[in-house]
């Protein structure tokens, strides 16, 4: 006690020092957590017992691919999933998704505006699974090419409700059927990372005839059944020589957090002509969030931790030094108990003589 007296000051600031290293802990894990398509691989995977990789790739702005590039892809997957899981009929091995942008003019009776479209193909709503206010979703399955998914913002400005889903609007003169109105993520990391004139989402081969928009980005939820079988397929396989690939499963490991900590400062610079797209920005920021959390961590982590090490260090050689006198004063009565042993056995076998 006379010792806790003495250092509770120090005591009280490793504490603190304790505390804040588990709250910056506590947040890591919680923004690891915002983003909905993070967690795409163990949507798919289920009850499963296969394991599975989301893989997301972004092209360059001036090497987009097209569609034949993405079946040519689909195709390649395929054979060698065979090769290495089998052929399970009827049973879909994989969930992929593509998009691009390009700017479009939606308008109604009620006015026109400017829309940074996305062009979807694949499932990507299986991916961005925004929540639906009303109607439904389009795939890259869908037969008809002519309805779109706008969020609530765009469904304002062009409807002046909501509630809009079955009906018409122009784009680019073209007349397309809204099948969905859908909430834009509310998240701190989505909200940093939206753009004003986005909010519209239509078949990607649409857009393509429109705009000739290439696509940007390709994602996939791919099987995993061996270490790195996914990110080599990959590498392999897909068409695009200069894509940024980028392992969503593993984007906040700590050794993902480790390589963006040795790459401070450069990660904020794009040389590869790269335009990500929202959902890639907000994980970004989250990434960057994540890195700060945890150096606070280490840091705030690292005092208690010396503190710990040395008075440890202290006590088990003050302890040492006083367990060595203890041991020398056992020893010693020990040994004055002996010699006294000795003497009066001694001293009994002369008396003994004597008479």
């Amino acid at each position: 006690m006379d010792w806790l007296k003495k250092h509770r000051v120090s005591v009280l600031i490793n504490l603190g020092l304790v505390f804040l290293s588990a709250l910056c802990v506590f947040g890591y894990f919680a923004v690891s957590n915002t983003l909905n398509h993070i967690d795409s691989s163990k949507k798919w995977q289920g009850e499963n017992e296969l394991s599975y990789a989301y893989i997301s790739c972004f092209m360059p702005v001036n090497e987009k691919i097209d569609e034949n590039a993405v079946y040519s892809f689909e195709k390649a997957a395929e054979e060698s999933f065979i090769q290495q899981i089998g052929n399970n009929e009827g049973e879909k091995a994989w969930n992929y998704a593509y998009s691009g942008t390009g700017m479009v003019t939606a308008s109604t009776e009620r006015g026109s505006v400017t829309v940074n479209a996305t062009g979807i193909g694949g499932d990507f709503f299986f991916f961005h699974s925004f929540y639906l206010r009303s109607g439904n979703y389009i795939s890259g399955s869908d037969l008809m090419k002519d309805k779109v998914v706008i969020d609530k913002e765009l469904a304002w400005s062009l409807f002046g409700a909501t509630e809009v889903a079955g009906m018409e609007l122009l784009i680019n003169g073209s007349r397309y059927i809204v099948a969905g109105v859908i909430e834009p993520d509310s998240d701190f990391a989505s909200k940093a990372a939206k753009t004003e004139n986005g909010g519209l989402y239509m078949a990607f081969e649409k857009l393509a005839e429109e705009t000739g928009a290439g696509i940007e980005c390709y994602e996939a939820v791919l099987p995993n059944p061996v270490k790195n079988y996914a990110i080599n397929l990959i590498n392999e396989k897909f068409p695009s020589e200069n894509c940024s690939i980028i392992e969503v499963d593993k984007r906040y490991s700590i050794g993902n957090i480790a390589k963006i900590i040795g790459s401070f400062g450069e990660r904020s610079m794009r040389v590869d002509g790269i335009v990500f797209p929202e959902w890639e920005n907000a994980a970004r920021l989250t990434e960057d969030y994540c890195t700060a959390l945890f150096v606070f961590a280490v840091i705030f982590g690292m005092v208690p931790v010396v503190f710990g090490v040395v008075l440890a260090y202290k006590n088990a050689k003050t302890g040492s030094v006083k367990l060595k006198t203890v041991i020398k004063e056992k020893a010693h009565v020990l040994s004055n108990k002996y010699n006294d042993m000795l003497y009066e056995r001694e001293k009994s076998l002369n008396n003994k003589t004597r008479f």
